[in-house]
């Protein structure tokens, strides 16, 4: 064996090494890990709109306006829209009876046209009745509620001193993203320096663009479905607005499940209500994918559709809900990597051969 492929073989067994030490390392550090990858979605998010102030403004009071106006979205946020979104959620939760009633009745009269169109047909009775719910279940599930409260209560002030230190981080990350940039490329040997800067410059195009159109088309959806259903009188139109906002940053599957829960949220006001806010969350989703992502987000992230698809469903099964909405932008950064890294290494192995 030659020296060169050893020296090969020595350093992707070294990188490998590395690696695992760090992901080991990061394991144990999990908040840390957050609040820096927060931070660094934020600055990714945030970092077109200051580049474009800084054309007109010093870099400082560019990266001032830009999260001052985050603030001040943030605390709108949390004044106006979330004492509303409690208040929704809580006459969601008092009528919780009356919509399984309503659900239990609709199982009822598709049992009875069942029967009536084909009598051979023996459906099974299970005997589940909404009256038959005693107290005790309810007692124990508003015990089991109450003694949750505690850890509810720290894990939103973890959530909260996440936020904030994240935001405090995206701002030092913003005013010092050259000097990051430049570490970054001084750990490339001397010839391979002008590939990273090029490889710096297009991941964080890449990064920003998807993170701070989606977040903006995710807006523009959720406000038109809410005030669209709320305009036809349903009752729980921020909750669906804010469901159908979060969804539609999870490609392929979000609107899907977001109109699945509104169904049960929309049948106590008629069959109608759930025909209408259906239609206008389906129409939205379709004007949103038609024309506020080519005018907003631009061209894609060059992901297949069958990569992207592969991407979400295997982001869901690894990390959840951030796994589902980062799963392109991350298959689109592996992409970047390879056309990088990998695709001239196997080239000129294919030629010397």
């Amino acid at each position: 064996m030659s020296a060169d492929l050893w020296r090969r073989v020595g350093w992707i067994a070294g990188t490998l090494a590395v690696a695992v030490l760090l992901l080991w390392f990061g394991a144990h550090i999990p908040r840390t890990i957050a609040v820096f990858v927060t931070a660094a979605f934020i600055a990714f998010g945030v970092h077109p709109i200051a580049a474009r102030l800084q054309q007109r403004m010093p870099k400082p009071l560019a990266v001032a306006l830009v999260f001052f106006g985050l603030l001040v979205l943030v605390a709108i946020f949390l004044v106006i829209v979330v004492p509303l979104t409690i208040n929704q959620t809580q006459l969601l939760a008092a009528n919780v009876p009356s919509y399984a009633g309503t659900a239990q009745s609709w199982v009822a009269a598709l049992e009875r046209s069942l029967e009536q169109h084909f009598p051979m047909l023996k459906l099974p009775d299970y005997g589940v009745s909404v009256g038959k719910i005693g107290t005790s279940q309810l007692s124990g599930f508003i015990s089991g509620a109450v003694a949750s409260i505690g850890a509810i209560a720290v894990n939103t002030a973890t959530g909260i001193f996440i936020a904030f230190s994240a935001i405090i981080l995206s701002v030092f990350f913003l005013l010092n993203d050259q000097q990051i940039a430049e570490g970054f490329i001084s750990m490339f040997p001397s010839r391979k320096r002008q590939t990273a800067r090029k490889l710096v410059v297009e991941v964080t195009d890449v990064f920003g663009s998807y993170i701070s159109g989606q977040v903006i088309v995710s807006a523009i959806t959720g406000a038109v479905i809410a005030g669209a259903t709320a305009v036809i009188g349903f009752k729980f139109s921020l909750i669906i607005g804010i469901i159908s906002a979060v969804a539609y940053a999870i490609p392929i599957l979000g609107m899907l499940i977001a109109e699945l829960i509104a169904i049960p949220m929309c049948a106590p006001q008629g069959l109608w209500m759930v025909i209408w806010v259906q239609v206008i969350m389906f129409g939205m989703a379709r004007i949103s994918d038609n024309v506020l992502v080519p005018k907003i987000m631009g061209q894609s992230v060059g992901v297949s559709p069958i990569g992207a698809m592969f991407a979400v469903f295997a982001g869901g099964e690894l990390f959840g809900i951030p796994g589902l909405i980062l799963g392109i932008p991350a298959a689109a950064l592996i992409k970047i990597l390879w056309r990088y890294f990998m695709a001239p290494w196997i080239t000129a192995q294919l030629e010397k051969g």
